[in-house]
């Protein structure tokens, strides 16, 4: 992918703003090519992604004019279109604050901000009408989807795809009918913004997709959540703000999406960067041990 040059010129013409004074590449991202631009009163994002194309900055704008529309705060989309000069690109509002992984460095992350990312989290998921739930036998022909393009590429070792596959299905059918919402899919620490006043923000919609509830808590769990008592204090609030009883079957839900993002991140990684595939599949392994 050729990364686009950006000046202050070209700048002001995307953004719409003869006051941008400064143009700085972030080096966030690996697919989109992202610049912070600095105005005299307010700041911009701008994304620029000519590898999967306008297609899918279109639909990352709706998943996030969506979720604002269901309270998420989320940052503004500006402007979506292609430069005949620089290709595919998307303008939101900068937000103010720092992310999870920038307050991690200095332990501020507070026991305050755990209710609030489930807050945020629960409004997504509140906020679709999805009709269609899923079943044993969609999470099964998902299952059997990724292990077959795994297998006839030949991506993870014959045993690991066999386990995966006995596990999966096992977890697949213990599950039943569960409701499907409006979903993030990659809830990271760098992915979540601490807003002055301890509020939170969810950035970076770029994987949003219809699925269960449950998919948006795996990357949390992996990489946000290092004691039980935090873990505690976001499922409760998670499970209040919903207005629901905690899901019974979650732990089993959580370990069968589990199992799927590692298989998809082999897959992921296959035509972007194959240098991370032996990682993926040690953490596979790691999975089903």
């Amino acid at each position: 992918m050729t990364t686009p040059m950006l000046d202050r010129t070209a700048a002001r013409r995307l953004a719409s703003d003869a006051e941008v004074i400064s143009v700085r590449r972030l080096p966030q991202g690996r697919f989109n090519t992202c610049w912070h631009l600095t105005g005299h009163d307010r700041s911009y994002l701008l994304k620029f992604n000519n590898r999967e194309g306008e297609a899918h900055l279109q639909k990352t704008a709706e998943a996030m004019i969506g979720a604002s529309a269901s309270g998420v705060k989320v940052p503004q989309v500006l402007r979506l279109g292609r430069d005949p000069n620089l290709g595919p690109f998307l303008l939101q509002e900068w937000l103010p604050g720092r992310t999870f992984t920038e307050a991690g460095r200095t332990d501020a992350i507070t026991a305050n901000l755990w209710p609030a990312l489930a807050e945020q989290i629960a409004l997504l998921h509140n906020g679709s009408t999805i009709a269609v739930p899923a079943t044993p036998a969609s999470r099964v022909r998902h299952l059997s989807d990724l292990l077959h393009r795994l297998g006839r590429d030949q991506l993870i070792p014959a045993d690991l795809e066999e386990v995966a596959r006995r596990r999966g299905t096992v977890l697949a059918d213990m599950l039943g009918d569960h409701p499907t919402v409006n979903t993030h899919q990659d809830i990271h620490p760098d992915n979540i913004l601490i807003r002055p006043g301890g509020r939170i923000a969810l950035l970076d919609f770029d994987h949003a997709t219809i699925a269960e509830d449950v998919s948006d808590f795996v990357k949390i769990d992996r990489w946000c959540l290092p004691t039980g008592e935090e873990r505690r204090l976001l499922l409760d609030a998670y499970w209040r703000q919903r207005g629901q009883p905690a899901d019974p079957t979650f732990e089993h839900r959580l370990a069968f999406y589990r199992l799927v993002i590692h298989l998809s991140y082999v897959l992921y990684w296959q035509n972007r960067d194959s240098t991370q595939i032996p990682g993926c599949v040690a953490a596979l392994r790691n999975e089903l041990e």
